[in-house]
């Protein structure tokens, strides 16, 4: 066990936690093996890519205007680029493969969408009568999100229509682009607090909920991701990376995990893995 604080960040990830890209394969083989009572005759086999540091082509999304990083992070993925490519990978910089706000807005409607299966009826046609009477010219937060939890299921299928042309978006970017693996920041700033409900970014406000929009662009389009902490920052708290890969690169994100941590001065201890869904 760790004797450093939890901070909020360490859990931006729905899924497990550990402490080395090992043990998180072996969390990894016992999700994606069927028990024996569901009598599945089917296996899942995730390739594994045993690619050198070297002979990687890395793609770095660094920053979006739509949820911008602080200069410790900045600088942070800016020192791991130069490791990279002083390691003789091809490290090239993207603008991102789709656009931030938009995916997000998707990851909400989507998410949302299923929130109201553990309601009761009563709070169910709770929800529609104020959903009828929001104005049309709330954006309020919760507007949204009671207008998310309220859609039609046409509504539902257009947004699941979005999703397919959204993965073929990013599956066209891995393919044709040529990289193995697209790193962007984990979250906008070091890990915060546990219990802190506010997120200033270089000294300006942001919306709280910058803290997951990062972690946030994967997992509806069931790409996977992995979180694993590259720097600290000034008040000493980690700064996290997002390995993001083409479909079933699950074991792939592993072993590049277990590859990168040399890089950085230290092993691979700390990472945080989201799979992909």
């Amino acid at each position: 066990m760790s004797d450093r604080p939890v901070t909020s960040s360490d859990m931006v990830t729905p899924g497990p936690l550990a402490r080395h890209p090992r043990d998180l394969d072996l969390l990894l083989a016992a999700l994606t093996t069927p028990s024996p009572d569901e009598n599945n005759p089917w296996s899942v086999t995730l390739p594994t890519a045993q690619c050198p540091i070297g002979q990687l082509r890395v793609a770095v999304w660094a920053d979006d205007r739509s949820c911008p990083v602080d200069r410790n992070t900045a600088d942070a993925l800016a020192a791991l680029e130069r490791k990279l490519a002083s390691a003789g990978a091809s490290v090239h910089r993207t603008a991102g493969p789709v656009g931030f706000a938009e995916s997000l807005r998707l990851f909400e409607q989507l998410l949302h969408a299923t929130a109201t299966a553990v309601t009761d009826d009563a709070a169910g046609e709770a929800e529609l009568a104020a959903a009828r009477d929001l104005h049309t010219d709330d954006a309020s937060p919760r507007a949204a999100i009671l207008r998310h939890r309220t859609q039609t299921h046409r509504a539902w299928l257009r947004a699941n229509e979005e999703r397919l042309r959204l993965q073929q978006t990013w599956h066209l970017f891995f393919v044709d682009g040529q990289y193995d693996v697209l790193i962007t920041p984990a979250a906008p700033t070091a890990a915060i607090p546990t219990g802190s409900r506010s997120l200033t970014v270089d000294g300006v406000e942001r919306s709280f909920f910058d803290q997951t929009g990062w972690a946030n662009l994967t997992s509806h389009v069931g790409l996977p991701s992995l979180v694993m902490p590259i720097a600290y920052g000034d008040d000493g708290l980690p700064i996290g990376v997002q390995l993001v890969g083409p479909a079933y690169a699950d074991r792939t994100l592993l072993v590049m995990a277990d590859h990168l941590a040399p890089l950085l001065g230290g092993t691979a201890e700390g990472v945080i893995a989201p799979w992909s869904g």
